[in-house]
């Protein structure tokens, strides 16, 4: 049984990924900035898997007090943390870069990269003092340079997480600690909901139709990235959900070509 952590965890990719962990009998500790988003979910998964086995704690990851925080809170609850998943992410609305409002950018790259470093720095000297453990950092739309209007800062902090990760893999070499990635594709979340019901009608099909080949629901993806983690035990490992090869296959498949995934959303 691990004892995991996971950053920006009440919602999309971080609950699925929690689901999936205790659903293999893990603990695990979900944390959001959202407090009553955050205790209902906690209440959610303790009533389906154990009061045990969950535990719920507030994060704002771009607050290093925070972070500690949450690091702590779980060593104290289960003894350690046998892995961190800094899953915690924001974006600007889906505008040219210069019809921005500015006050958007530094949420986005507060959380995006900020939380990262300060996620994995935390993460890593409790692990060193330890003496193992496990770190990933989720990749994105950017992290392999990517580009989409609309999508220029959030690309650009996804980039820079790719960078940070690569760089750290290297300097925590000797460290009983396996520093990774995880790479879930494109994923059905509300993230990019509420991207398509900002965009206009014919931006959002255009989008729509990509998104349909290529993107998957939260708990298709999740079981995946769960597994992989759990099988993993090399330092540098990318978890790679939609490859090069399995997304050229999709666009030779009627399955995928004809797939509607936003029809129940009422877009």
């Amino acid at each position: 049984m691990k004892h995991i952590v996971i950053t920006g965890s009440t919602r999309g990719i971080g609950l699925g990924l929690a689901r999936e962990f205790l659903k293999r009998g893990c603990s695990v500790v979900i944390s959001g900035r959202n407090r009553e988003r955050l205790e209902q979910q906690t209440a959610v998964l303790k009533e389906e898997f154990g009061k045990d086995k969950v535990a719920g704690q507030e994060c704002n990851v771009a607050d290093i007090n925070h972070v500690h925080r949450l690091w702590d809170v779980s060593r104290e609850k289960y003894g350690r943390v046998d892995i961190w998943i800094n899953n915690a992410g924001s974006t600007t609305t889906k505008k040219n870069f210069w019809d921005l409002d500015a006050s958007e950018i530094a949420p986005v790259v507060n959380t995006n990269v900020t939380g990262v470093i300060y996620g994995c720095l935390v993460a890593l000297q409790g692990m060193i003092e330890q003496g193992s453990g496990q770190i990933y950092n989720i990749e994105g739309f950017g992290s392999d340079d990517m580009k989409l209007p609309g999508m220029t800062v959030y690309g650009t902090t996804k980039r820079a997480v790719r960078y940070f990760t690569e760089s750290l893999i290297d300097e925590a070499e000797g460290q009983p600690v396996l520093v990774g990635t995880l790479s879930p594709g494109m994923v059905v979340t509300d993230f990019m909901l509420d991207g398509l019901k900002k965009l206009p009608t014919e931006k959002a099909e255009e989008s729509k139709a990509i998104f349909n080949v290529l993107a998957d629901k939260v708990e298709t993806v999740t079981p995946f990235l769960a597994e992989g983690i759990l099988q993993n035990n090399t330092s540098g490992a990318r978890i790679v959900w939609l490859t090069e090869e399995k997304a050229n296959e999709r666009f030779s498949s009627d399955e995928y070509i004809n797939r509607d995934l936003f029809s129940e959303y009422g877009l």
